[in-house]
C-alpha cells in the first residue's frame, strides 16, 4: 500500500488544493493533488400532494463551457462544521427550495465520494416526502452565496425519462433517482 510521505497546501481560496508526496510499494515516489472539500448533503424531494419531483435549476460555472443551459439537480449543500449531514439536508432544503422537511419524512439513501480521483468531497444522499403546505417560502438559495435557484417540478415518469435519455447530467441527481426508485 502506498505511503503518504508529505502533504502541503498549494492553494487556499474557497477551495483548498493539497499536494502529497507518495511512495509506492517499490519505493518510487510520485506526487498527487487533492481538492479538499467539506462533505455535502443532497435531497431528492417528492411532493406527495402534486406527485412531482422537485429539482433545482441553476447556473454552474465549472460546467458552463460544456453545456449551454443551467443544470437540473437535486438540492444540495455543504455540511457546516459541527453540523450532522441530516441537519444540513433539512437546512439546505429550506434555503434552496423553501420546503421545511419533517425529519420523519426523510430517509437516508447512501453516502458516496463525488470524484475520489481528485476530491475528498463526500455526499450524503437522502429522499424526502413533502406536501405543498410544507413549502414555507419560494426558496431560491441565499443571496450571500450568490445562489439564484429556480425550482422545477417534474412528473415522476418525466424525471425517470430525463435520467434515461441524458437530459439530467448531474451525477448525484442520477444516483439518488436510480437508488430511490430501484428499491
Amino acid at each position: 500500500m502506498p505511503t503518504i510521505l508529505q502533504e502541503k497546501i498549494v492553494f487556499n481560496n474557497k477551495l483548498v488544493l493539497e499536494e502529497a508526496q507518495i511512495q509506492d510499494d517499490q519505493h518510487k515516489e510520485y506526487t498527487r493533488l487533492r481538492v479538499k472539500r467539506q462533505d455535502a448533503s443532497a435531497v431528492l424531494l417528492f411532493n406527495i400532494t402534486t406527485h412531482k419531483i422537485i429539482l433545482t435549476k441553476q447556473f454552474r460555472y465549472p460546467v458552463a463551457d460544456q453545456i449551454k443551459e443551467d443544470l437540473l439537480e437535486i438540492l444540495a449543500g455543504k455540511v457546516d462544521e459541527g453540523e450532522n449531514p441530516l441537519d444540513a439536508a433539512v437546512r439546505e432544503a429550506e434555503e434552496e427550495t423553501g420546503y421545511r422537511i419533517k425529519k420523519e419524512n426523510i430517509r437516508f439513501l447512501l453516502t458516496c465520494f463525488a470524484s475520489p480521483g481528485y476530491s475528498s468531497e463526500r455526499f450524503h444522499l437522502y429522499f424526502a416526502d413533502v406536501t405543498s403546505t410544507d413549502q414555507k417560502s419560494k426558496g431560491g438559495g441565499l443571496a450571500t452565496e450568490h445562489e439564484s435557484i429556480e425550482l422545477v417540478e417534474l412528473e415522476l415518469n418525466e424525471f425517470k425519462a430525463m435520467i434515461r435519455d441524458g437530459r439530467i447530467q448531474d451525477a448525484k441527481t442520477i444516483l439518488a433517482g436510480l437508488y430511490a426508485f430501484v428499491q
